[in-house]
Formats: structure tokens, sequence, C-alpha cells
């Protein structure tokens, strides 16, 4: 089934995001120079105060303002060389279920939903007002594996957006690497690129291993059992949970401790109950139903939510022990690769 909406929605912001640095290339080169003409006036003031003695002092700090500058100028090339390679990383050890370019379609992801799920909604369609008692269970069914594919397909494409975000805007706190007092804001732009691409890695690694496994998974036929129902259920709320906390696994990734357990599966299945019953009471034309189980699945998302993550859709940017786990261990890769080059 046809379903291309957030893939082209993901399209249209990475070309506005892919913008950003260009557009803010004067202001960088501007600050740049400033930050230089700081840089060689401090050195000049040191030398004239009995420092010329130390010319290697003197030739590694011209070499490092050197770098610098090279590193401002091709930071979008590198940084997309460096998280392509990344993701073809994942892509590789997941067995090769995908390709790149499926990394950056989401709504196939969401399309094969609604291709699994066809017999169950024919199946509903085909139910009378007699057979109430499963039409509940088998709604609730349809909601909660549709409920799972959206996560993904959003997570998928909050992932890939996060990266674009972050290498749009990071530029204009490269130049501040010069000056050892500022130097912190480099490491984090840095380290803020370095952690998006090591989620897009664990994501395209999960999506090439279970892609394969999800796309199997069939109803029978139009009589199918309530045990072909659990079973299609459990297999991708299975795969909603590792695409839902691939930050922390991320994190865990950095820190050798792993971190995914069973009361992660637990949340997010409630997360993902109280958004179905959300969209059940919406429809129904009930708003207070609806509002409240909406609040409960924000709740849920935000108390274990990636950086930016499937849960930003309600919870707003950045909230959830999975972000605060992922984003400084993560971050600490930039941060040291900066420092290394100062030394």
């Amino acid at each position: 089934m046809q379903f291309s909406a957030l893939t082209l929605a993901l399209q249209n912001f990475i070309g506005i995001f892919s913008g950003g640095f260009g557009r803010l290339t004067s202001a960088i080169h501007t600050l740049l120079a400033i930050l230089i003409g700081i840089d060689l006036l401090l050195m000049g003031l040191w030398w004239a105060l009995g420092g010329g003695e130390q010319l290697a002092t003197v030739f590694k700090k011209i070499l490092y303002i050197g770098f610098w500058i090279w590193l401002v100028q091709s930071f979008p090339g590198l940084a997309k060389s460096f998280v392509d390679s990344l993701v073809t990383a994942g892509v590789t050890a997941g067995g090769g279920g995908v390709t790149v370019a499926q990394i950056l379609d989401p709504s196939a992801l969401a399309a094969s939903g609604l291709d699994a799920t066809e017999p169950l909604a024919d199946r509903l369609g085909d139910m009378g007002t007699f057979d109430m008692a499963d039409m509940l269970v088998l709604g609730l069914g349809y909601i909660a594996i549709m409920a799972c594919y959206i996560i993904m397909a959003i997570n998928l494409f909050l992932a890939v957006l996060e990266y674009y975000l972050f290498a749009g805007i990071v530029g204009i706190l490269l130049p501040f690497g010069l000056l050892p007092s500022t130097k912190f804001l480099a490491e984090k732009a840095i380290g803020a690129v370095v952690a998006a691409g090591i989620k897009l890695m664990v994501l395209a690694f999960i999506t090439s291993a279970v892609l394969p496994v999800v796309a199997s998974s069939r109803f029978s036929g139009p009589e199918f059992g309530f045990n072909e129902l659990w079973a299609m259920l459990l297999t991708v709320g299975g795969v909603t949970v590792l695409s839902w906390k691939a930050p922390a696994m991320a994190s865990a990734l950095m820190a050798g401790a792993p971190s995914l357990g069973i009361a992660d599966a637990a949340q997010t299945a409630m997360t993902g109950v109280a958004a179905g019953v959300a969209v059940a009471g919406f429809a129904s034309g009930n708003p207070a139903v609806g509002l409240s189980a909406a609040t409960r699945a924000a709740a849920g998302a935000t108390s274990g939510a990636p950086t930016m993550g499937a849960s930003s859709v309600g919870a707003g940017a950045s909230a959830g022990s999975g972000a605060s786990a992922a984003g400084p261990a993560v971050a600490n890769a930039g941060t040291s690769l900066v420092r290394s080059l100062a030394v």
C-alpha cells in the first residue's frame, strides 16, 4: 500500500536543514576571523613578554589554527561522510536487509503496517452488530499493531531529522574551538553530531536486522485466530521496543553497560496502549477519554524517550532518561577527539 507523506515531509525538512550551514557561512567566517585575530593578538603579547624562546609552541599554535580553519570550512562534508559510514556499518552489521536509501524512507515502514493489517481490517469491516466482543478485541489489536508501526516510522523519521538539524546549526559554534576558554562550545557541537550519528547507526542496524522479519509477519487469511493476532502483536511490539530504546542502546554501546530489560518493554507497551485508547476516545466522540489517555501516553513517553525519538511528538524535545543517558555518554567521543587535537 502506498504511503509517502512521512517521507515527503522528511525530504522537505532535509532540504531546509541541509542549507542551514550554507546560510550561516558568512557569520561563521566573520566569527572565525574575529577569534583568530584575538588568538593571534594574545600569542603576539605572549611572544613580546618573553615567550619567543619557545618557537615549537608557537608553530604548534599556528598549525592548530590552520587545522581549525580547515575543520570549520569542511565540517558539512566531514560530518556527512562520518555519519554515512556509520549508517552503512549499521546496515551491513544487520545483514543488509535494507539499503541506506530505505533508512531515509520511514513511510515505507508505516505502509508495511497497512499491508500487514489489511486482513484484520477486512475482517473488522465484515463484522456485524452481534460480534461486539470479537470486534472490540480485534479493533484494539489493530490499533496496537498500527501504533507500533507508526511509532517505528516516526522514530526513524525524527532520528534522521535530528542529525540534519544538528549538522545545520552547529557550525556557528565551531569557531569557538580556537580559544581554550570557549573550546567547550565546539566540543559540545561536535559531540552532538557524533551522538546523532551513533543513534542512526543503531537504528540502521535494528531496521536492517528486523525489517525482513516484520515484513514476513502476515496473517494466514481472513479467518485467522486470536493466536495469530497475539503472535503478530508480540513480534511487532518487540521490534518497536528495540527501536524505541535505540538512544539508550547507543549510550550503552559507548559506556559498555547493557540497558535493555523487561521494564523497558513494559513501559513501551503501556505507552502504546494509552496512545491507542486516546485514538479510540477521540474517534468515538469522547474527547475527555481521549485527552486523558493522551496525557498518560505523553507521561509514559517522557519517562524513557529518545532525545528526539517517537515520543517527542507528544512530549517535546529531549526529555527522558533515555535522552539523558545517551547524550553525555555518546557526546564524550566528540569531546575527546577535540581535546586530543588541541593538546
